[in-house]
């Protein structure tokens, strides 16, 4: 992320971004029940999705793959675009074929 659009990301956003580009490194969905307990967001869920919403968003305005399309429910099923987005597999394959940098 750049300088400008990071001054108002707080450390829980910047955890959560570097898990979700490891896991794009990987080519690797993430469960949304795996990434809240990495981020130590597992009583958190409402800011969960918030950070999310925040990545998705910031993802769109920089014109990057939408990063938080690798996020899956825990049963596997897509869900990391928005629940008004329908599936998008090729959004998925979008993030994994991005050069994400090793630190925003």
């Amino acid at each position: 992320m750049t300088n400008q659009a990071t001054a108002s990301m707080t450390t829980c956003d910047y955890k959560l971004w570097d898990i979700l580009v490891a896991s794009a490194k990987e080519r690797s969905t993430i469960r949304y029940s795996k990434l809240a307990k990495m981020a130590g967001l597992e009583t958190c869920q409402d800011e969960l999705r918030t950070l999310l919403q925040r990545i998705r968003m910031y993802c769109t305005e920089h014109q990057l793959p939408v990063l938080s399309a690798i996020v899956v429910d825990d049963v596997g099923k897509y869900a990391g675009l928005s629940s008004g987005l329908p599936e998008a597999p090729w959004e998925r394959a979008r993030v994994f074929d991005y050069q994400w940098p090793v630190a925003p």
